[in-house]
């Protein structure tokens, strides 16, 4: 059984408002498809996007309902809507063209986010990196050393945030086409094609920790999951190879998987710090250690 924590989370780091994705949710598991993981991602994405015109038919300007008063938040119409539009001015070319970031340390960086204009274009789109960020571009104080590491590692994505917090368009990209992990490649080619056409539904099987493959491949019938056991733990620790299904974590395998892109061309696109769950903290490009809160440097 799919939690519904899980589902509302899962839209917001898609863009979905919060009050859009809960409702989304709750209307979902009204009708009892969460017993069935396949039924329920079916019924989430049908239901969003019924919400989604009921809502924009409510407003007397449909272009309005784009426009976000945060910058984590976009239209929910595009939140499952990817396109195969060709990566451009990806982080990667930019940290090569050597893009200067607005601050040079913490507190600089600090002062910079507070002085960040509040206008947004009509029809602004979040830019993948908001995405990669996750919740800590939301969390306020106790996330910002979190935000200005990886804005300092992206120098390209802080330029692009100014400009998109001063009402101009982002300049990469917005389509969510760098945030697969998934290698298309290794997949079989009715599949990879399906996700080239779908990556709505690439995007929502990772969210999920279900290996794509199997996902597809149970959605169309082509496998039964045995029935004793939870269909979606079991989507979650098996994946799909070229000589059969496999034991695997995909839950540990996503999240340590880089960000490769619709194309898979975009891997190192984004440049991440790491988390030491041993001792909590930060550790930096250069190997240096912080207290994710405070920034201070570790010995």
């Amino acid at each position: 059984m799919l939690d519904a924590t899980q589902a509302t989370n899962l839209l917001q780091s898609l863009g979905v408002s919060s009050s859009m994705a809960s409702k989304a949710v709750e209307r979902t598991a009204q009708n009892d498809a969460t017993k069935d993981p396949l039924a329920f991602l079916q019924e989430l994405q049908a239901t969003l996007k019924s919400l989604t015109a009921a809502a924009q038919q409510s407003q007397e300007t449909p272009a309005a309902y784009a426009v976000s008063t945060k910058a984590n938040q976009q239209s929910t119409v595009d939140a499952f809507q990817g396109t195969q539009k060709p990566l451009r001015n990806s982080p990667a070319e930019s940290n090569e063209a050597l893009v200067k970031a607005p601050f040079s340390n913490f507190e600089e960086f600090k002062n910079w986010e507070k002085g960040l204009g509040h206008t947004f274009a009509e029809d602004y789109k979040a830019p993948d990196y908001i995405h990669v960020m996750g919740l800590s571009l939301g969390g306020g104080d106790s996330e910002a050393f979190k935000r200005y590491v990886f804005f300092k590692n992206n120098p390209e994505c802080a330029v692009d945030y100014e400009g998109i917090r001063s009402g101009k368009l982002s300049t990469l990209p917005t389509d969510k086409s760098t945030l697969i992990k998934s290698d298309l490649s290794k997949m079989p080619v009715e599949t990879a094609a399906f996700y080239r056409e779908n990556p709505d539904q690439l995007l929502l099987a990772e969210g999920f920790n279900m290996d794509p493959t199997l996902y597809k491949m149970s959605r169309d019938g082509e496998i039964t999951i045995p029935s004793d056991v939870d269909a979606s733990e079991w989507l979650t620790q098996n994946k799909w190879t070229p000589d059969g299904i496999v034991a695997n974590n995909n839950r540990v395998t996503f999240a340590q998987a880089d960000f490769l892109g619709i194309n898979g061309d975009s891997a190192g696109n984004y440049r991440f710090a790491k988390y030491d769950s041993a001792t909590g903290f930060i550790v930096d490009l250069d190997g240096q250690s912080y207290d994710p809160t405070t920034g201070e440097a570790m010995a």
